[in-house]
C-alpha cells in the first residue's frame, strides 16, 4: 500500500467514521429531545435510549473504532502534523454533512474558516 493512504488516507478514513457516528447520534438526540439531569439513573436510562437502535449502536462501535484507525495512521506520521489534520478533516467533513444530513446552515464565517483550514492542511501537505 502507498504511503500516503497509510497516513493520509487513513486519517481521512478516520474523521469520516468519527463525524458520520456523531451525525448518527445526534439524529437519535433529536428525536429523543434534550437530556434532562435530574438523576444519575434517568441519565444512564437516557444514555441507554441513545444506543437502543441497531443504527446508533452501530454508530457508537464506529466512533469508538476511529481512534484505531487513527492511531495505525499516527504509528507512520508525525503528532504534529497528524493531529491538526484529523481535526481539520473532521471539522470540513461535520460542516458539510451537517447541512447536507441535518439541514444546518452554514454562514460566510463557515465558509471562510473552511477556506482556512483548506489552505493550512494544503501548507502541511506539501511542506
Amino acid at each position: 500500500m502507498s504511503n500516503f493512504f497509510l497516513t493520509w488516507g487513513l486519517l481521512i478514513i478516520a474523521a469520516l467514521m468519527d463525524v458520520i457516528g456523531i451525525l448518527v447520534i445526534k439524529l437519535r438526540l433529536n428525536v429523543l429531545g434534550p437530556i434532562k439531569f435530574d438523576s444519575i439513573y434517568g441519565t444512564l436510562v437516557y444514555c441507554l435510549k441513545i444506543i437502543s437502535t441497531p443504527l446508533t449502536f452501530i454508530a457508537a462501535v464506529v466512533i469508538t473504532l476511529s481512534p484505531v484507525i487513527y492511531a495505525f495512521a499516527l504509528s507512520r506520521m508525525n503528532l504534529s502534523i497528524a493531529y491538526p489534520l484529523i481535526i481539520g478533516f473532521s471539522a470540513i467533513f461535520l460542516l458539510i454533512l451537517s447541512y447536507m444530513i441535518l439541514n444546518e446552515t452554514i454562514t460566510l464565517n463557515n465558509i471562510l474558516g473552511m477556506l482556512l483550514i483548506f489552505s493550512g492542511i494544503f501548507l502541511i501537505y506539501i511542506k
